[in-house]
């Protein structure tokens, strides 16, 4: 199976979700609503905009993958997988389209934000301004970048090969549970699961599909701070952990 982390940007083929998401925004500009720059700010801060490509990427990826593994199947029988025909690819990037374009998605994320008196907006503000959470996320974001290298690929198969230690496997996994990344990976792959069983009769995702999910988020952030000791890996899980930041990001996993 190949690995690939849908957080990351793989732009794909994107034809009819650039026609779709065109549609949306069209539909979409009637009412605007002016939001303090506070909230512009943590909506910034929080790199959580990146979910609006994790749902297009996921969906064109499953969608690709259920085309291909459909026509390799048996014809009929109870080994037949259901694959996903252009007609239902248009209807399920019209359906994610309108809910998940970034423009409606900042929209969604402002809105919830605006719900929380001040305190607590400045409060998260500050929490996410954290000079630990900014330099693990620009770490984070070279990661990304470098997912399609020959470099990348080589870790993840050292990493394969020689598992780290266990109090190394401990602190990622912290991170990952405090800043809630496989989380909400999870979660929007789940928006889009719902959405392609709901226009496709008989389809299902992939049997282990959540597991897998959470395999690749520990992978990447490995992969993200294999140059960070163990000591600074502790400080950023811990950065996280405070009471308004951790309640803005069970919320926002709520919100999905």
């Amino acid at each position: 199976m190949p690995r690939f982390l849908l957080l990351i940007i793989i732009f794909l083929s994107t034809n009819v979700f650039a026609e779709n998401t065109n549609l949306a925004t069209n539909e979409q500009e009637t009412d605007v609503v002016e939001f303090s720059e506070l909230e512009h700010r943590i909506v910034e801060l929080s790199g959580l905009l990146s979910l609006s490509e994790q749902v297009k990427t996921s969906a064109q990826y499953i969608i690709s993958q259920s085309t291909v593994d459909a026509e390799k199947s048996e014809p009929a029988g109870e080994s037949a997988l259901v694959g996903i025909n252009h007609a239902q690819h248009f209807g399920i990037a019209q359906s994610l389209s309108k809910r998940w374009i970034e423009t409606e998605w900042e929209n969604r994320l402002l809105t919830f934000i605006a719900t929380l008196d001040k305190k607590e907006q400045q409060q998260i503000a500050n929490d996410l301004s954290q000079k630990t959470i900014q330099s693990a996320r620009a770490k984070e974001k070279a990661a990304i970048r470098n997912q399609s290298t020959a470099e990348y690929l080589m870790y993840m198969n050292k990493l394969e090969q020689r598992p780290p230690a266990a109090s190394r496997w401990k602190l990622v996994e912290s991170l990952d549970a405090h800043s809630f990344f496989s989380a909400l990976i999870v979660k929007t792959r789940e928006r889009v699961y719902a959405e392609i069983s709901s226009q496709v009769e008989g389809w299902q995702p992939p049997i282990g599909w959540k597991q897998e999910a959470e395999k690749e988020v520990l992978e990447f952030l490995f992969y993200a701070y294999r140059k960070t000791s163990n000591p600074d890996l502790a400080k950023i899980a811990n950065s996280y952990q405070r009471p308004a930041l951790q309640s803005f990001l069970t919320k926002i996993q709520a919100e999905l």
